[in-house]
């Protein structure tokens, strides 16, 4: 079903981008009578409300959050007010050492969070199912459609049955709750912010579109007295940004086969021969392009056209500071999206420059070479998370009480929003924010930031967008890949103005950097027992990286070693098993 937005926004779903995480929990029963799933009484449960059933204590868990304040966050309003509308107690589950080693520990002896998350493993899926540690809640729901209908709707989608093939080899076996990121825009890495007056001083002003004319403008800046760039990086161990920034447009990829994405340091061998039989992709890491691309910034390095600062500086806010003191001519910031450069221009700049102006800052543009974009790969959607009931838990029916809720329109107006009345009241149509309310319940949590105006608990129970859903008005699918970001709804005219400025300025190329991939790409995995085979390739990558880019090694002697290094690391069936990880899910879940 196509997302109305018209009718999202007239159903007052505005919303608030969430942060955090979400929770789970193993709690005890306030009354020694049965639930509603496991009691004999024949009164159907669908026929209840929630008023009518016992008042239940629910432990939730979630990966990690602050504990600075128990008491601020006992008092939460929305969280009370969650516990009125399900007609339960919620006890949050704060411990974050150690999580999957906790939750695996407390699964075996009956004491799990009575909701818990974990990210996206399918071997701990099954391990726990043949176990029986965890509730088929697709029983329960269907069991009960007038209870759950918007549970009753997900779970029943085509889309989520696939998942739950993929999982466990059966669509009808629903036993997590599936959380799925996607993103309102896409995000990427590789886009430059200028120091204005620099870019002026040194190159008239023009914004450099290559490569080439990047490093000329970087060296020019470093010859007139200022680091000509610094990345997004602490030290010379995360390359991300120099990845993007200089190697990808050079048609190389520097990175190890470690990361977020499966794919991680390969490129595609022919664009165009992707979603079909033809497909094929090639690790680039120790190739002889990444070779060029490495002596390229090794140059730079040496002249501090690089800033010589990635390689000791000991926080992000170093570079920060730097750059906002006028030092650094140009910064690589980690993810080409707007809110970060909101975080650059008014969390740093602004506030090191009291009088400063959007002007002051230049969004420069991704980078080309020889007509090649830098490119970002991404599907757009990935699964963020599980969530599950242990077996333990004696009142799931109850559980999923609180999801239901959560998942309809009005949970997540109370996620995402609030209360009326509180920290927003309505103009007409128009939704008005009570920031300071709203960040003086987030800072119990530990997220006392204006512009991370976003609820603590379950706002990635469904998605890990930190974004609003509409289940009401969409299927599962459309909903999930569909986020409302309403960012700039609740933000200040002046963060309005410099959203705008970044959204625009990212739109001008986003269309020929970012390559969206079938939605089968979601399914690609590399098996865990390559798992010590990419560290192992990480390790020699940042070691051999570092010594290179940094004078250490001469490159043209050195690259041989590499190269050996990474073979016998395990390269060759790294790329076997990607490219068979591409086919199977091509082949299994390319009509999803």
């Amino acid at each position: 079903m196509k997302h109305n937005m018209k009718k999202f926004l007239a159903l007052a779903m505005v919303l608030t981008l969430a942060v955090s995480l979400f929770a789970g929990c193993g709690g005890t029963s306030s009354s020694s009578t049965p639930s509603a799933a496991s009691s004999s009484t024949a009164e159907p449960a669908s026929a209840q409300t929630n008023a009518d059933r016992e008042t239940v204590n629910i432990r939730f868990s979630q990966f990690a959050n602050s504990t600075d304040d128990p008491e601020g966050m006992a008092n939460d309003p929305i969280k009370k007010a969650i516990e009125e509308k399900v007609n339960i107690t919620l006890e949050y589950d704060t411990g974050i050492e150690g999580y999957d080693d906790r939750m695996q520990t407390e699964l075996a002896v009956g004491n799990a969070p009575d909701l818990f998350p974990t990210w996206g493993e399918s071997d701990k899926i099954r391990k726990w199912v043949d176990e029986e540690a965890v509730h088929n809640l697709g029983e329960i729901i269907n069991g009960d459609p007038e209870r759950y209908p918007t549970l009753y709707k997900i779970i029943n989608s085509s889309e989520y049955k696939t998942y739950n093939k993929m999982y466990l080899g059966d669509e009808n076996a629903t036993y997590a709750i599936y959380s799925i990121s996607s993103l309102a825009y896409p995000r990427f890495s590789g886009v430059p912010v200028y120091n204005t007056a620099i870019l002026d001083e040194v190159n008239e002003g023009k914004v450099p579109s290559t490569v080439d004319e990047f490093v000329d403008f970087t060296k020019a800046a470093a010859k007139a007295g200022y680091s000509g760039w610094y990345p997004y990086n602490v030290k010379l161990t995360n390359w991300d940004e120099i990845n993007s920034t200089i190697a990808s447009p050079m048609g190389a990829n520097i990175l190890a086969p470690t990361g977020g994405m499966a794919w991680s340091g390969f490129l595609p061998d022919d664009d165009t021969k992707i979603g079909t039989a033809d497909e094929h992709w090639s690790l680039m890491t120790t190739s002889e392009k990444s070779k060029e691309a490495v002596k390229v910034l090794a140059d730079m390095y040496a002249s501090n056209a690089l800033s010589q600062g990635v390689g000791v500086m000991t926080d992000d806010d170093d570079g920060y500071s730097q750059f906002a003191a006028g030092k650094i001519a140009s910064f690589g910031y980690g993810y080409g999206y707007y809110t970060q450069f909101h975080k650059i221009y008014a969390s740093v700049w602004k506030k090191a420059n009291p009088d400063a102006t959007l002007a002051d800052l230049t969004f420069g543009t991704s980078l080309q070479q020889d007509g090649r974009w830098s490119h970002t790969y991404d599907t757009g959607t990935w699964v963020g998370a599980h969530y599950f009931v242990p077996t333990s838990c004696e009142y799931p029916d109850r559980v999923l009480d609180l999801v239901e809720y959560l998942a309809t329109n009005e949970g997540q107006t109370m996620l995402f929003r609030g209360i009326e009345g509180l920290t927003y009241t309505m103009d007409g149509d128009k939704v008005v924010y009570d920031m300071d309310a709203f960040v003086n319940i987030n800072k119990s949590y530990g997220y006392p930031n204006r512009d991370r105006c976003r609820y603590m608990w379950f706002s990635y129970l469904f998605a890990g967008g930190e974004m609003m859903l509409d289940f009401e008005n969409n299927d599962w699918w459309a909903a999930v890949t569909t986020p409302y970001d309403n960012t700039t709804e609740w933000a200040t005219e002046e963060d309005k103005e410099i959203y705008n400025y970044a959204l625009d300025s990212l739109a001008s190329f986003r269309d020929n950097v970012y390559v969206r991939l079938p939605a089968y790409y979601s399914f690609v995995s590399l098996p865990a027992e390559l798992n010590d085979a990419r560290t192992k390739c990480s390790e020699i990558t940042n070691r051999y990286l570092s010594a290179m880019i940094g004078g250490q090694m001469d490159i043209d002697a050195e690259w041989p070693n590499y190269v050996a290094e990474y073979e016998a690391a395990g390269a060759a069936q790294i790329e076997e098993a990607l490219n068979a990880s591409v086919k199977d899910a091509r082949e299994t879940y390319g009509n999803v």
